[in-house]
């Protein structure tokens, strides 16, 4: 979570009404929604399991990401979702073992390479990058109203941009990747695509750092659905925007100019933690798997 600050989550548990509110607008659902469906799981179920499990946030002090703030805002966003959720009152081994011995079924941990949460009850492990990845990717089949035959551009071969790139193939998408590490890429693309029967395409003719005018027209031509899964600013200009552009955005900084967003508005949806939170609590809660 090194990407994170201080400052990106400060008034973040402030405005978690006022989120949902906007993801409705742009998706037709909320927090919760957006991540039931991207975990194929029905709202109802759960709902259902929700009164019977106590999640707990142990708080990490160990390592050089330490955020102020950060166990709040995660208990925060479990709450709002309709989790019971408690932070120990103490922190790393002792937190830890706080949270076993007051019998909380699934902890949420964050240190400076993993953010996870694991079900006590079996031993199921939810990484917050395969998460956020997958419920990214189901936030932008809402906000396309279905992305079955589309073609969507996943920028960003990293955990998270193949994570998504999986769950969007899965949802029948036409998927390519782009990384400015061709090398990469392809690896990346090829070692997917052993398990996929519909293959995800490596694109390698424009560069994030070194934009020229055709590449983005070219791909302004191409691709209106966009997941921006990198780690650098400003890779998504507004030539790349059009009327017909949707943008999800799991990128920590955020990879979108000013202008971009201004030209996309509504159609770009964003946060830093909120998402990536509520699809690891609905996993661990409710573990399935796609048909």
């Amino acid at each position: 979570m090194t990407r994170l600050t201080t400052d990106d989550i400060e008034t973040l548990s402030d405005q978690l009404i006022d989120f949902d509110e906007r993801l409705k607008r742009q998706t037709g659902r909320d927090m919760l929604g957006i991540a039931c469906h991207g975990a194929n799981i029905s709202r109802k179920n759960i709902q259902d399991k929700m009164d019977n499990l106590t999640m707990a946030v142990v708080t990490i002090t160990a390592g050089l990401g330490k955020i102020t703030g950060f166990a709040q805002t995660i208990k925060d966003i479990l709450s709002h979702l309709g989790f019971t959720a408690f932070i120990p009152p103490q922190t790393d081994a002792a937190g830890l073992a706080l949270a076993i011995e007051n019998k909380a079924d699934i902890i949420f941990m964050a240190d400076d390479n993993r953010y996870f949460a694991i079900n006590l009850k079996n031993g199921l492990l939810v990484d917050n990058i395969q998460a956020t990845g997958n419920v990214f990717a189901a936030a932008l089949d809402l906000m396309a109203k279905g992305v079955k035959g589309k073609s969507v551009l996943v920028i960003g071969a990293g955990p998270v941009g193949m994570a998504s790139a999986q769950t969007l193939v899965e949802f029948g998408a036409c998927v390519s990747v782009h990384d400015k590490d061709r090398v990469k890429c392809q690896k990346s693309c090829d070692a997917m695509n052993k398990s996929l029967t519909k293959k995800i395409e490596p694109v390698h003719d424009f560069e994030p750092d070194d934009y020229k005018s055709d590449d983005l027209e070219s791909i302004r031509n191409t691709f209106n659905f966009f997941i921006e899964a990198t780690n650098a600013k400003d890779v998504i200009t507004s030539v790349m925007v059009n009327p017909e552009t949707f943008i999800a955005a799991p990128g920590v900084p955020l990879g979108v100019t000013q202008n971009a967003m201004k030209k996309a508005g509504n159609q770009i949806l964003y946060d830093p933690l909120q998402l990536g939170t509520a699809a690891m609590a609905v996993r661990a809660a409710f573990p399935l798997k796609r048909d």
